[in-house]
């Protein structure tokens, strides 16, 4: 069965990257026309992805994030797009240079810049996929969902423990974003667990698995690894056999 899936299902409802009830904290104004155009061409994006189709979503998308690039090149101040009023309040007290030195810009240009970097992991350029995150999250430091996407393409580039401290950020920015903070955090302990059967560490692997359990109680993917897990420990090499002192394991082709 495979472990540590995807941050699938409401991972892929980009349009919910926004505050649930829509509002961007009064940073549309001019620009409300601009970012209704953006936002009618992010949705084709993404129905693009639904329908299998990454290549056609990033061609979509891309001139969208161009566009956005440009308008704002010759910003000096920090550029921030913030999705919620607790992300609002901590870009605008923490920044070097203080809120003076902050702006926060359209939320379309961080759906986009996602759009495509989700695009680009289905493409399999996970290079790519990892620079546009890292600029998004550069964007959106505590935007949970972001966090967890670069650390999910971490895992699949098989850097298992920047994967995991990846993981790490993105809980603890959940939240900020309080009305996904249960699931966001859940899908962190998840990729953590995955990372950590791919290091042998079952124990810690089961641990961080509950860890999520304890958020949502019965949550059918953690409590299906944690029986992938078990039955791990039931087919393992002797530990002499290791080389190194985590457990070794073999993943049973029967």
């Amino acid at each position: 069965m495979p472990v540590g899936e995807r941050v699938d299902d409401e991972t892929r409802r980009v349009a919910d990257c926004r505050d649930a009830d829509g509002v961007t904290h009064g940073r549309r104004g001019a620009g409300k026309d601009r970012d209704s155009a953006a936002e009618a061409t992010i949705s084709q994006a993404f129905s693009a992805i639904q329908a299998g189709d990454p290549a056609r979503a990033l061609a979509t998308v891309e001139p969208v994030v161009a566009s956005f690039d440009k308008e704002f090149s010759g910003e000096k101040r920090h550029i921030f797009c913030s999705q919620t009023a607790e992300q609002d309040g901590y870009y605008l007290t923490t920044a070097d240079g203080g809120a003076d030195n902050v702006r926060l810009v359209t939320v379309a240009w961080c759906e986009a810049l996602y759009v495509k970097a989700f695009a680009l992991v289905d493409l399999e350029r996970l290079d790519d996929a990892q620079s546009a995150l890292e600029r998004l999250v550069a964007f959106a430091p505590k935007h949970a969902r972001y966090l967890n996407e670069l650390a999910y393409v971490l895992l699949k580039k098989k850097e298992w423990q920047h994967s995991i401290d990846t993981y790490r950020n993105a809980e603890a920015a959940a939240t900020f974003t309080p009305q996904r903070r249960d699931y966001e955090r859940c899908v962190s302990f998840r990729g953590i667990g995955y990372d950590l059967v791919e290091l042998g560490r079952l124990d810690d692997a089961e641990a961080a698995y509950r860890k999520c359990l304890a958020i949502i109680p019965d949550e059918p993917k953690s409590l299906g690894e944690i029986e992938y897990i078990k039955a791990q420990e039931d087919d393992l090499t002797p530990l002499n056999q290791c080389g190194s002192a985590w457990r070794c394991r073999w993943r049973s082709t029967k």
